[in-house]
């Protein structure tokens, strides 16, 4: 059994308020520094007040709520997610793990229970990295894992992220002040919808997180010559988006059927001059690969530039693969997925491990503290829509089994 339960109605009535801010019929809106998110932050801020933590504002424009514990000398145990979402996203995605550690340290207050460990709340900014195409940002603010490059970031309107942050309450020119040092938290625990389809096919109602994946971005830039589309014979032609149409198989390939990696996406795919009686002169793709094994990120991209290298020759064109971001895989230690389990059958619920398949802010936050995470059931394993959606009795368990796994932590650590 628990030691405390938290309280069902209340933890869902807040998901539901924090959804009414930046809904709309298409889905969630409240991309990060828009006056969507800000509401949802503003809201987030109102209910650690509420709970009685002394609430502040980050260099980087991270949220951080903290209680006191009766020994505050003890390094402190974090909990959390982000509020901001992608367009048109969903409603559970982050704001879960955030509305979840706020009620577990309602509940520990109406309880009165005093950890010995001091305790954070944190709504980390800039997650999804929609905007300024940089991702965890917040997190990897405090994580020390920023570079001059993602300072340096344009939106898609070429504004910078200074005056961004400065609207939510960050300074991109003491953003260092952000940073924490290893040894500053104990641990960072994060309750998380699944995104995948895997607990609901299952019907087990927590995840524990054995690892989070690697990512692998590339871009693939072709080029051919253009021509006139009626003259040209088909065997002189040198169509770069063509040949962009043969990788976009060959790296579905690469997954599915080679099982080089877990997963393989071409996301994005353009042609120049994009007219109908025009040969593509020029043609680019954008691809990523996912796994929680680095070799395995490695050896697609090996890979990636075998099949490029030979459509080159096949198809008299240039091909240039460039990488844009090679994110390392984060494994979750052995005595925190114990950790968790424990949490869960204290709890009486049944559990089983998995990997995550998407990027968290845990896998900044593990480069300066031990991490675990806990995973509820997405429906149909639906993620990133509208359609997104956790059930209310989802949503509890998953913060009882945060609550029961702070209780542990707080204990043993």
């Amino acid at each position: 059994m628990p030691r405390y339960s938290i309280n069902e109605t209340r933890i869902n009535q807040t998901m539901q308020e924090l959804g009414q801010l930046g809904d709309s019929p298409e889905g969630m809106l409240r991309v990060a520094y828009s006056p969507e998110d800000i509401a949802g932050r503003d809201y987030a801020v109102k209910l650690m007040r509420e709970a009685g933590l002394e609430t502040r504002i980050d260099t980087a424009g991270n949220i951080i709520g903290r209680r006191s514990g009766s020994d505050d000398s003890l390094p402190a145990i974090a909990m959390g997610s982000h509020t901001d979402t992608v367009p048109e996203g969903g409603k559970y995605d982050g704001a879960l793990g955030v509305m979840a550690a706020i009620e577990v340290i309602r509940t520990l207050e109406e309880q009165g229970h005093r950890t010995r460990h001091p305790l954070e709340v944190i709504d980390f900014t800039n997650e999804e990295g929609t905007r300024f195409h940089r991702w965890l940002v917040g997190s990897r603010s405090m994580s020390g894992l920023l570079e001059q490059e993602d300072l340096d970031a344009e939106d898609d309107d070429g504004f910078g992220l200074g005056p961004c942050l400065a609207d939510i309450g960050g300074d991109i020119s003491r953003i260092e002040e952000a940073v924490r040092k290893p040894g500053e938290l104990a641990a960072y625990f994060e309750l998380h919808i699944e995104q995948g389809p895997y607990l609901d096919r299952s019907g087990t109602p927590i995840g524990v997180v054995t690892g989070i994946t690697g990512r692998a971005v590339f871009e693939v830039e072709i080029e051919g010559k253009a021509n006139h589309a009626g003259t040209t014979p088909m065997s002189t032609r040198r169509d770069a988006l063509v040949s962009a149409s043969k990788l976009v198989l060959a790296v579905q390939k690469m997954a599915a059927e080679q099982e080089i990696c877990r997963v393989s996406t071409v996301g994005s795919i353009k042609a120049v001059p994009n007219a109908v009686n025009v040969i593509p002169g020029s043609a680019s793709i954008g691809l990523e690969f996912r796994d929680t094994d680095m070799e395995a990120l490695a050896a697609a991209e090996q890979e990636l530039r075998r099949i490029t290298d030979k459509a080159s020759v096949d198809d008299v064109v240039d091909i240039e693969v460039i990488r844009h971001r090679f994110t390392t895989a984060v494994p979750i230690t052995p005595d925190m997925q114990a950790l968790v389990a424990e949490a869960a059958e204290n709890c009486g619920l049944e559990w089983e491990s998995l990997a995550s398949g998407a990027g968290h802010d845990a896998q900044a936050v593990a480069n300066i503290a031990p991490v675990a995470m806990i995973f509820v059931p997405s429906l149909d394993g639906i993620s990133h829509s509208k359609e997104e959606y956790s059930t209310p009795q989802d949503c509890a368990n998953g913060a009882q089994v945060l609550l029961e796994l702070l209780l542990l932590a707080d204990d043993r650590l």
